[in-house]
């Protein structure tokens, strides 16, 4: 093999690297996918426009922490979350679960029942062969950390990062929350009005 064509070669591996291990940045769109629950339904990320989506990547070994961030989501949020009630949801918060590390004797069905007797606080959604964890490029396995999204109403990721729950960054990732429903808040605000519900929710 001659010089350039080594040359070549390191420069086309060290890009490859480079590729694969960054994960997606704030201010890009985030990737489609489409997942369904264990209930059979089907959510896609692309109908999702026009909502703010929270979205918990994580694994079977960081099952506690997914629902811990959930249910502070839904202690917060609960009077709206997916709630869409023939209308577009203004929030909606979900669990993606990487399926790929589930030893293979264990039955897809046996996960969907399981799921279904004892469901998590908020909708997981099942990636059975890991592909949105490797869309994403997500790491949980590696830094043992949920890894957190939130997705705006036009689909661009405006935050990213890994965490176990703790207070400081859940206050965090609540203002931002509320910062960006309040966006939806000039458009329903007359309607919410009527009806009596709070836009915002106030704690």
């Amino acid at each position: 093999m001659s010089i350039d064509e080594r040359l070549f070669l390191m420069i086309f591996l060290q890009l490859v690297v480079v590729s694969t291990a960054s994960s997606i940045t704030v201010g890009a769109e985030a990737p489609d996918f489409r997942l369904q629950t264990a209930d059979s339904k089907t959510h896609q990320l692309h109908e999702m426009r026009g909502s703010v989506v929270f979205l918990i990547a994580g694994n079977r070994k960081l099952r506690k922490e997914d629902n811990q961030w959930g249910e502070a989501i839904v202690a917060d949020f609960k009077k709206w979350i997916n709630n869409a009630k023939g209308a577009t949801p203004v929030f909606r918060c979900y669990i993606i679960g990487n399926m790929d590390d589930v030893p293979k004797f264990i039955s897809r069905q046996f996960i969907k029942k399981q799921l279904l007797k004892k469901p998590p606080p908020v909708p997981l959604l099942l990636d059975w062969k890991g592909e949105v964890h490797q869309q994403y490029k997500i790491e949980c396995k590696k830094r043992k950390k949920p890894s957190l999204y939130i997705v705006d109403q036009q689909g661009k990721v405006v935050f990213h990062q890994y965490s176990k729950f703790n207070r400081q960054t859940y206050d965090k990732i609540r203002q931002l929350l509320r910062n960006l429903l309040s966006q939806s808040n000039s458009t329903d605000s007359q309607k919410s009005s009527r009806s009596g519900v709070d836009l915002i929710p106030s704690r």
